[in-house]
């Protein structure tokens, strides 16, 4: 498979984020939410929202690398296209990478069943 995270891959656009949060399902957890819709392109895609309330530049951007990451070498978690943002909460600070992967994974096997 495919490891790489090509720009195809990723959500930038402003109304793709508010098509998804309005059609998309949610799944809410401790470190991050899931919102995801499948879709027909033939290629899973993710976006990434960290508020400024969760610190500083370089705690977000660091955030938003780890969760391209977890995307990028699970992709064959995903069964089916889908869009997908995932959402950081506050208690994502006192995450560690493993646990990150674990959480993950976990939520992407809700979507499957």
């Amino acid at each position: 498979m495919d490891e790489r995270l090509r720009p195809s891959e990723r959500i930038r656009k402003r109304t793709e984020f508010i098509d998804l949060y309005r059609k998309g399902c949610r799944i809410k957890g401790k470190y991050f939410h899931l919102v995801y819709q499948p879709n027909e392109l033939g290629i899973s895609r993710l976006g990434v929202v960290v508020s400024k309330k969760i610190g500083k530049a370089t705690v977000r951007n660091r955030i938003k690398r780890w969760f391209r990451e977890v995307f990028r070498r699970n992709k064959e978690l995903l069964a089916r296209p889908v869009d997908l943002v995932l959402i950081a909460q506050k208690d994502i600070l006192e995450l560690d990478w493993e646990k990150l992967v674990k959480e993950y994974r976990q939520t992407i096997k809700k979507i499957a069943n």
